[in-house]
């Protein structure tokens, strides 16, 4: 059984969402798994190279949250909202 350190519960979802961090490299397609006010899990597509700094929005730029990786393992980070 693997211990959960989480102190806020996630909820689940599996949506779309876009994040960028460099104005030259593009914009990224992600998948969020989970979300809380705080952070989320997120599954990269392909995405080798992630700064630990970076923006993403779940609904195509209206609004914007600023990222910071906590952890990774292969395509999937966890990360904390910053604003």
């Amino acid at each position: 059984m693997e211990f959960d350190r989480r102190s806020v519960a996630r909820t689940t979802i599996s949506k779309s969402a876009l994040l960028f961090f460099d104005a030259q490299r593009g914009v990224f397609t992600c998948r969020v798994q989970d979300v809380t006010n705080s952070g989320a899990g997120i599954e990269l597509r392909d995405l080798n190279l992630l700064p630990l700094n970076f923006e993403l929005t779940f609904d195509n730029f209206h609004n914007i949250r600023e990222c910071r990786v906590i952890w990774r393992q292969g395509d999937f980070v966890g990360v904390a909202f910053q604003n």
